[in-house]
């Protein structure tokens, strides 16, 4: 235990203490420069006289601990002040060593190239560099971050270091130079990279935990103390510093690619960094690096460390292939780590930890007078050494020299402990029985700093507190915080603001709020910040331009008193097509709102500022349509923007004080004052070179665009030639493209309101640099052809012909009144001409894109075309934004990608998915491009638009699946379990197989369904298919979306997003259905509550909860025959009577025979018409008529069903919410199967099936590369113990594989990924891998397995398994077969060997009699020669 206090004790002690330190580390620092070399030796292993930055801080670290131990006594004897400034000194020294390399920084923090680092090491003597940019692994950016931690602490502590401007803007720069470790590669505490010391820099957690320590440390810190000002401040942004945490936490306990585990990582969960604030991360990292690395001298420094052993070549600093097994089990050993787990026992409280570890860093030891570095022993020999055989002079090495202090007795403790070479054979046989011997590097002053600090505060001569007084060791947090969002809405101008009012919606326009308040872009902060940090003298630039994360804008800021607003990133709806898909806005929004809340660990409340304008909410002020001949015009202006509707309902919705379990808060700006984040902006006012003022001001009129002027109108007399079919209930009807028969969607939207042709103004303008003018005519729309039911929303668009050429493109215009067919080709410029008259006489937006498509093909889209007075770029960009604004999201696509647009944030995602350890392919074949670490927003964008050359869509597709990768995995990363590498092309053709199994369609038909997916639709799929197990639930039901076909979706997908607030009395209670009975039955349940009684509706079918978001009444339809909900419509009959004779007009169109489910929540009767009243009644509600204000109301029944079979349930608007109605319908039965009638599409009906789930998952899990668990480690186990995995004439060889890599390095895994994506067919892809867990699991029960000579053919046992569930099939269902046409050759396997296999695919993989586990454990055994046993 510590010893009591006592000063006289104390002060000997600290006596002792200052003669150790003086002997072994201030004697070392050098006059001038006030550097410390690592140590005078020179040894086979290197040069040491060098100063290292890192070991210098570590050095440092007990002169800095011991002068507050000084400072602490009142210390008269002037050491504290010498102490004091010996630590300054050597603190100011590194710095001028750096600051000389500041063109390095200024190059670094714009290209994070390793030859632009900081150099790690510098001359003790001068400062100097010592070594070339390509001679040294430089890059260790835990080396940088750990000295600004040290600044900071020593900072805070009152010592003086940073003495002038020039100095604060220079570490300014640090800052920004670190606050990318996340996404950086460096080569690590040990300077080397990758393991194999091939010069390979790697993303190391050391690196990054320490660069989140340094930010945190550094964010507020005045470096000139208590008497500085804005201006010496240092800032640091809140979302970079999230991205450091979020990446810290989801990499640890692994240290990087090829260390599965590092003893650096103690230096990040404790002291110095306190980086972790997971007590259960901490835990789960510690105990994993103890497991592995820990030994009776010290620890590794990680699995098959081959530094200074005996086995080592020191001939060369690299290892050759294999060579890196013969090091397993003789790695040396590293007291340093003991040191480290004593200091995290002081600072944690934990004394046993602190004990356990003081006793092992005393065997290890050893005291100077026994110490003789001509004849070094194990350290149990010293305890009995002979007298005789001690040394006789005093200890003299290369570190130390105690010839002038002969009575002073040093504890000495070796850099590391290694195995000789006669004990090599035997430590390997049996690990840590064999004795080690000291390296010649005695004493390691890093470690002998960490020991002595850790003596002072054991000892009560130093308190935690003040060698951390920033208190980063309380940073440990075991309860998430329960923050409040507040959400300020401001309204473009009073106009809007009104119309809001009526719908219940309080805001401020941009005018109206204080004068001491201003609304600004998110590019004005990331401008702000630009001047921050610079420096002409240093050539240092600030913060390069990059986008200001949602974290960083939930702050205000002041300047001379004056608060700033600034407008989040991903509410910039002009920014990407995306954006202009209001449920994806929503989506969006309540992803950063939770991003927000969960991540917001700073003082006040996170404030996002929004400004709500009039073409985001649908153009709402809009009373009447513009005066158009076109009747289906007029048609579809009625119904125009209905999705715009979800985003003033979902902020009209945040008023109930919870968004998806985020606590928000709406409020008016002046009062979120008292309770915001206000960061200080007054350093600019120090800034001679910057013009703040006009940054802040040219930004303003960013809320304040001119109205244009429309220079063209619609023409009227004018006929299509090749239109879309307007269905209401199919939101995107498809047409015959006239490239190569694609199928484009034609949603009818609005042309005339002039938010429209704002938007297309301000984007030509923005070409122009002139008066916005409009080249090509507007789109028209024909009435429907005669027949087609116009009123049904259950109809779908018909299967259009398909052209059989890719490259041909017919395209149909009208010129003069005469119709003109003009063939084209991609390329061909022969028709160029005649394409430019077509486009000038076309009033098609689908022609005009395709025609388009065929100029750029032929010229540069920058060539002026004299005809159309504009360039292909400027006719490109005229259509991108009026597909924007009418929802064509297929030509958006088209024309996005051949304006090769890029999304802003789109680096930023394909971080988050990297920082994850996601690797990313763009492509496929010979030229995918495999990502694994972040690239510039150029180098992504020329990467994907150079990959996607077969279909100009893809390459916006590919960054929309990117986008909604990244922000899946930043709100839900356990999405991504199993998943090691996305392959964008793959997950393409899952997609398209999603849809294509779903609606029958064929492969081109599925593609081109996507392509008009909403980019929220879109999403939505992908996270469908991203759901993994949930694809085999017998809950997981169909919803039909809005183009016309079918998606299956999963709950948390579920388009019909759950925004209602989840009371627990409120939930439903479960419903017990038996899988046999599920694919029978549909038991739906429903239940009300009107806005005093939850404020919410919900319907729950088979187990399927989905919920309301919008006031008013919803209708749920359901296909009795499919099982699947055809539509799930809303309508707000408290705000219109519009919206009543939708509701009656919605009713009659559906056919008879449907489950109708019609649930209301807050209010629907102030303006419920008689119509719609009577419409109840006809569907059986008895109470309808009586339903009065905000009263609850739920119905269920069937259209054109008895009336007395519906059931309702009402109460009254303070009764609370109704009960829990229930009804229970019987699945229609489809006609059975005749023997005669079996084919490729109904014999699973004679075979156990899943009913495509499990095919289905397969194929998903397969196109994603998704892995069991454990999956790697049993893979490296089963190539243990043959010669190699083949697939194929593919081969994954034994050695040297399983002697580079350990069992769960990260390395490995990703090769035995390259080795599975041999397999093409996902699925077939998945069976490979459950043959290898099989293989495992078989090997596990035979304990005498012995290893194999040969390969283990994995696709020979698999195509084994299916013929063995193929001819036990055929055996029982023989007689059935035999009547079948798909029969009449026989029942060979071989014929039928596709047949056998789409069926096995969809066995389960367990849990029931039939399942592909038995099938291939038999097959496994009967391979491997073992015993089967079912």
């Amino acid at each position: 235990m510590p010893p009591a206090y006592n000063r006289a004790s104390s002060l000997e002690r600290l006596d002792y203490f200052y003669q150790v330190i003086n002997a072994t580390v201030l004697s070392k620092q050098n006059a001038a420069s006030g550097l410390i070399p690592a140590s005078v030796a020179i040894t086979t292993h290197g040069d040491y006289t060098d100063a290292w930055v890192r070991d210098n801080v570590y050095s440092i670290y007990c002169v800095f601990g011991l002068a507050l131990s000084y400072r602490r006594l009142d210390d008269t004897t002037g050491r504290a002040f010498e102490l004091e400034h010996a630590v300054v000194k050597l603190m100011r020294g590194l710095l001028f060593a750096m600051m000389r390399q500041a063109p390095k920084v200024e190059a670094f923090k714009k290209t994070q190239n390793v030859l632009d680092a900081l150099h790690a090491k510098y001359n003790t003597k001068t400062g100097a560099t010592v070594v070339g940019d390509r001679e040294w692994g430089h890059l260790q950016i835990d080396a940088t971050s750990f000295f600004l931690v040290a600044l900071a602490d020593m900072t805070t502590s009152g010592l003086s270091i940073i003495y002038t401007q020039d100095e604060v803007d220079f570490i300014q720069n640090l800052v920004f130079y670190i606050e990318r470790a996340y996404r950086t590669p460096d080569y690590g505490i040990w300077e080397r990279g990758n393991k194999t010391n091939h010069g390979e820099p790697e993303l190391n957690s050391s690196s990054i935990g320490m660069a989140y320590s340094a930010l945190r440390a550094m964010n507020g810190l005045n470096l000139f103390g208590a008497r500085g000002g804005p201006a010496s401040t240092v800032y640091v942004l809140p979302d970079e510093m999230t991205r450091n945490k979020i990446t810290l936490q989801s990499v640890l306990p692994r240290e990087s690619n090829s260390k599965e585990v590092d003893g650096s990582v103690l230096s990040i969960i404790g002291f110095p960094a306190f980086a972790v604030e997971d007590p259960n991360i901490i835990e789960r990292t510690r105990d994993d690096a103890k497991k592995k690395l820990e030994g009776r001298y010290g620890w590794k420094r990680f699995l098959r460390d081959g530094h200074q052993t005996t086995l080592e070549d020191h001939s060369r600093l690299h290892y050759n292939e294999s060579e890196l097994k013969v090091f397993e089990n003789i790695e040396s050993e590293w007291p340093l780590f003991f040191t480290y787990m004593v200091l995290e026992g002081l600072f944690t409280g934990n004394m046993e930890q602190a004990e356990e570890y003081r006793k092992k860093l005393d065997f290890v030891t050893i005291d100077s007078a026994l110490w003789d570095p001509e004849n070094p022993r194990p350290p149990e020999d010293y305890a009995n050494l002979d007298p005789s055989k001690r040394p006789k002079l005093p200890c003299r090495t290369p570190s130390i020299d105690l010839s002038a202090a002969p009575d002073l007795r040093l504890p000495l403790i070796p850099e590391l402990y290694y195995v000789p070479s006669e004990s090599i054979e035997a430590e390997k046989q049996n690990p840590h029985s064999q004795k080690r011997i000291p390296g010649d590097n005695t004493p390691l002053v890093w470690t002998l700093s960490l020991y002595l600090l850790g003596n002072l505060i054991y000892e009560n001569l130093l308190s935690p507190s003040e060698i951390d007084p920033l208190g980063r060791r309380y940073y440990v947090k075991g309860d998430k915080k329960d923050n409040i969002v507040q959400v300020v809405l401001l309204s473009e101008n009073e106009e809007l603001q009104r119309v809001l009012s009526t719908y219940g919606l309080e805001t401020q326009t941009v005018n109206q709020i204080s004068s001491s308040f201003t609304i600004l872009p998110p590019q004005a902060l990331v401008d702000v910040y630009g001047a921050l940090g610079q420096n002409h003298k240093l050539g240092l630039t600030g913060r390069p331009s990059r986008p200001i994360g949602t974290l960083s804008t939930s702050r205000l800021y002041r300047i001379e008193g004056h608060i700033y607003a600034f407008t989040p990133q991903f509410m910039d709806v002009d920014s990407f097509y995306l954006n202009s898909d209001a449920d994806y806005l929503v989506s969006s929004f309540e992803t950063e709102l939770n991003f927000t809340s969960e991540h917001w660990h700073f003082a006040g409340r996170p404030t996002i500022t929004v400004v709500l304008t009039n073409a985001m909410l649908g153009d709402i002020t809009k009373t009447e349509a513009a005066p158009s001949a076109n009747v289906c015009l007029n048609e579809a202006i009625s119904l125009a923007d209905s999705s715009k509707k979800n985003l003033l309902n979902f902020f009209m919705n945040l008023r109930s004080g919870e968004c998806n379990g985020t606590r928000v808060r709406l409020s008016r700006l002046a009062e979120t004052v008292n309770t915001s984040n206000i960061e200080s902006l007054d350093f600019l006012i120090s800034k001679p070179d910057v013009n703040w003022s006009s940054i802040l001001t040219v930004n303003k009129k960013y809320h304040r665009k001119e109205k244009p002027v429309r220079h063209l109108g619609f023409d009227e007399e004018s006929s299509v030639t090749s239109p879309g079919v307007f269905t209401p209930g199919t939101k995107t009807p498809k047409r015959r493209s006239v490239f190569g028969g694609k199928l484009l969607g034609t949603p009818l939207e609005k042309l005339t309101d002039d938010g429209y042709f704002q938007e297309i103004a301000a984007a030509l303008d923005q070409i122009n640099s002139g008066v916005p003018v409009f080249k090509l005519k507007d789109h028209e729309i024909l009435p429907p052809t005669t027949g087609s039911d116009v009123n049904s929303p259950l109809q779908g668009s018909p299967v259009p012909h398909h052209s059989d050429s890719p490259s041909a493109v017919d395209t149909t215009t009208t010129t003069n009144g005469d119709n003109m067919l003009l063939s084209l080709t991609l390329g061909d410029q022969s028709q160029f001409e005649p394409a430019v008259k077509n486009l000038q006489s076309s009033v098609n937006i689908y022609d005009q894109i395709d025609l388009l498509q065929y100029m750029a093909s032929c010229r540069n889209l920058d060539e002026y075309i004299p005809d159309l007075d504009a360039t292909i770029r400027n006719l490109l960009e005229e259509i991108y934004v009026k597909s924007k604004r009418l929802q064509y999201w297929s030509i958006a696509r088209q024309a996005s990608g051949l304006l090769s647009k890029q999304i802003p944030t789109l680096t930023y995602s394909l971080t988050d998915l990297i920082i994850h350890q996601k690797q990313v392919s763009i492509g496929s074949g010979q030229t995918e491009h495999l990502i694994s670490k972040p690239l510039s927003p150029d180098v992504l964008t020329k990467m994907i638009y150079e990959q996607c050359l077969d279909d100009v869509r893809e390459g916006p597709v590919v960054q929309e699946i990117i986008i909604s990768l990244g922000s899946f995995i930043r709100t839900n990363p356990h999405m991504f379990d199993g998943i090691l590498r996305l392959r964008t092309h793959y997950i393409i053709i899952a997609l398209r197989e999603e849809i294509r199994r779903m609606n029958q369609f064929n492969e081109e038909e599925a593609i081109e369904h996507l392509m008009q997916l909403s980019p929220f639709e879109f999403q939505s799929l992908l996270g469908t298919v991203m759901s993994g197990p949930s694809m085999c639930e017998d809950a997981t039901i169909m919803i039909r979306d809005r183009p016309g076909g079918l998606l299956m979706l999963s709950q948390e997908f579920d388009p019909q997003r759950r925004q209602s607030i989840e009371l627990p009395e409120l939930m439903m209670p479960h419903q017990d259905i038996k899988k046999k009975d599920n694919d029978e039955k549909i038991l739906i349940s429903a239940q009300s509550g009107g806005y005093n009684a939850g404020n919410f509706a919900r319907v729950e079918i088979n187990g399927n909860v989905l919920t309301a978001n919008t006031r008013g009444l919803h209708v749920w339809a359901i296909d009795r025959l499919e099982k699947l909900v055809l539509e799930h419509a809303s309508f707000d009959t408290h705000i219109s009577t519009d919206e009543s004779s939708d509701f009656c007009r919605f009713i009659e169109a559906l056919p008879s025979g449907l489950i109708l489910v019609i649930a209301s929540k807050d209010d629907f009767t102030e303006h419920l018409s008689k119509e719609a009243v009577e419409v109840l009644k006809s569907l059986g509600s008895e109470t309808a008529g009586s339903i009065e204000y905000r009263d609850s109301f739920v119905l269920i029944t069937e259209k054109g069903g008895q009336r007395q079979d519906a059931i309702e349930a009402h109460k009254a608007a303070h009764a609370g919410p109704t009960e829990n109605i229930e009804k229970e319908f019987r699945m229609l039965k489809k006609d059975e199967i005749e023997p005669s009638d079996i084919n490729q599409d109904n014999i699973s009906h004679f075979c156990p099936s899943s009913h495509g789930r499990w095919i289905r998952r397969r194929k998903n899990d397969g196109a994603l590369n998704r892995a069991p668990r454990h999956f790697f480690p049993r893979t490296w186990a089963v190539l243990d113990k043959c010669n190699g995995l083949k697939i194929g004439t593919r081969v994954l060889p034994r050695e040297p594989t399983v002697f580079e890599k350990t069992p769960e390095e990260f390395n490995f895994a990703l090769v035995v990924e390259c080795f599975l994506d041999t397999v093409r067919d996902p699925a077939e892809r998945q069976l490979v891998a459950e043959i290898l867990v099989e293989i495992y699991q078989l090997e596990k029960q035979h304990p005498d397995f012995k290893m194999l000579d040969g390969e283990i053919d994995l696709l020979a046992i698999l195509d084994d398994a299916v013929a063995d569930f193929w001819n036990q099939r055929v055996e029982k269902n023989k007689v059935a077969f035999e009547k079948s046409p798909l029969f009449e050759n026989g029942f060979d396997y071989e014929t039928h060997k596709e047949t056998a296999r789409n069926l096995f695919y969809d066995l389960p993989l367990e849990s029931c009699s039939e399942n592909t586990s038995n099938y291939i454990a038999k097959s496994v055994s009967k391979f491997l020669h073992l015993d089967y046993k079912p």
